[in-house]
């Protein structure tokens, strides 16, 4: 386990100017007063600058950041990081200004990968087809409960927002925590390299963004990337309990720990005792227990016991950092609106975790009342979309769900599925968008039920919950 300076949280590494005029190989006529200033945040939208920060120019598909230098200099920031082409969209006043660069991404890319060299702190990378971010939090909130922590920043998973959330850190954290996404091969890799993760999780392998992809074989293979820039010393931390991963480290031959519930898991959790309110697990015969109902919370709470563990915390103040947790914002909380309890989880849909809410809704609901679920559109599926939302249907009416309301222009899929597993036509609901669904809500929805609202983020299935 790495030990370096910020193990006593001295010895702070101050990520300056110059740094990112040094490190991301830039030219600038700033002066030598203002490279000593320390840099507070790193932005690509010039509507998020504020007073001391420094403007990245980005260009996409649709536009270019350069077009936005000038307003993010009159917001106030030091510096703008812009490539030689780029220079010329700005006006004279403002070069003085800027950091000159041949690419602006590679250039924050690789003053990222430079700060974490030079921080020589603890990194975590997690990465997965679902629960990626419960699972930094999870890890995040329980290591923050007794050292200074540094994570992603938001939902700041990919190649742009990765090493931004790296240059966001404050440089004196014992650890770093971070969250690496993709959807087509060949993306976490770099990601991996630039990090250099001492600790790799992979929390599963499923349909997220098969379409993209190409097969679940591409998901495995990408997924495994996180492991291009494992530190030497480090090891893979997986889930054991999905044979894919259990597969994929044996033909790699890396060094693994698994966590689960079977026997093959080193970190194992047993005696599980699911209710209404809360889910209770011994782990080498330590209780912990979870305030959220729901199972599938555990695979977020092994690593995060697993590291705390390797980390020196106390067994104290792992337990109670595990008691405190919360689900992330759209991610399965249990709300109550109306006498219908709500399970809100509209973050984000593909099939793994579409089981998963499934079974949290049927691990919430009494025996004697009433299961219904509110079920969006799963998107990057390609050919497997008609194939996989049916199957869902059909999960849904195992599940003894007595109503559907299946919204987006896959809905037909869902209600097709569910027929055919035995759902009478009449409990089945279809709507075009969130709106359309409130109102069918507003109409079948009674009190006592317990509803699953669970589709990808762009169907909007929130707004079902605020506005009931």
């Amino acid at each position: 386990m790495p030990r370096n300076k910020c193990q006593d949280q001295a010895g702070k590494i101050t990520l300056t100017i110059g740094s990112l005029i040094d490190w991301g190989g830039g030219k600038s006529e700033i002066s030598e007063t203002t490279r000593r200033r320390e840099v507070s945040t790193v932005w690509n939208d010039s509507r998020k600058v504020t007073p001391g920060d420094v403007f990245v120019a980005l260009r996409s598909e649709s536009d270019d950041g350069h077009n936005y230098v000038q307003t993010a200099v009159e917001k106030g920031a030091v510096a703008a990081i812009v490539d030689k082409k780029g220079i010329e969209k700005v006006p004279a006043k403002h070069r003085r200004k800027c950091i000159v660069v041949t690419d602006t991404l590679k250039s924050i890319q690789k003053a990222a990968a430079r700060y974490r060299k030079e921080m020589g702190i603890l990194v975590i990378g997690v990465t997965g087809s679902n629960g990626k971010t419960t699972t930094r939090s999870f890890i995040s909130e329980v290591l923050k409960s007794s050292v200074k922590i540094g994570e992603t920043f938001t939902n700041w998973n990919n190649h742009i927002g990765v090493p931004q959330s790296i240059l966001r850190f404050d440089g004196d954290e014992w650890a770093g925590v971070l969250e690496m996404g993709a959807n087509h091969v060949g993306e976490i890799g770099p990601l991996s390299k630039i990090c250099k993760p001492d600790i790799a999780i992979i929390t599963n392998i499923g349909y997220a963004h098969v379409g993209l992809f190409g097969s679940l074989e591409n998901t495995t293979q990408g997924k495994f990337e996180i492991a291009d820039g494992l530190d030497k010393n480090g090891f893979m931390l997986l889930n054991g309990d999905d044979r894919r991963l259990v597969q994929g480290a044996k033909e790699r031959g890396l060094k693994t720990i698994f966590y689960g519930t079977t026997p093959k898991c080193a970190v194992r959790a047993q005696n599980i005792r699911v209710s209404e309110t809360e889910v209770r697990f011994t782990v080498d015969g330590d209780e912990y227990f979870l305030t959220m109902p729901g199972r599938h919370f555990i695979y977020a709470a092994l690593p995060a016991i697993h590291i705390a563990k390797r980390c020196g915390i106390s067994g104290v103040a792992i337990r109670d950092a595990i008691a405190s947790l919360k689900p992330v914002s759209l991610r399965g909380k249990l709300e109550l609106k109306k006498g219908v309890r709500f399970i809100v989880d509209c973050y984000n849909a593909n099939p793994s975790s579409m089981s998963n809410a499934i079974k949290y809704l049927c691990d919430v609901t009494p025996a004697e009342k009433s299961r219904v679920a509110v079920i969006g559109d799963m998107y990057e599926l390609e050919q497997y979309t008609r194939k996989l939302h049916e199957k869902l249907g059909g999960e849904l009416v195992k599940a003894d769900v007595q109503k559907i309301i299946a919204v987006g222009k896959f809905s037909n899929y869902v209600a097709d599925g569910a027929v055919k597993a035995g759902l009478p036509k009449k409990k089945i609901f279809s709507a075009k968008n969130s709106e359309e669904a409130l109102s069918v809500c507003r109409s079948v929805l009674k009190k006592g039920e317990t509803v699953l609202l669970k589709g990808s983020r762009s169907v909007g299935l929130e707004k079902i919950f605020e506005e009931f």
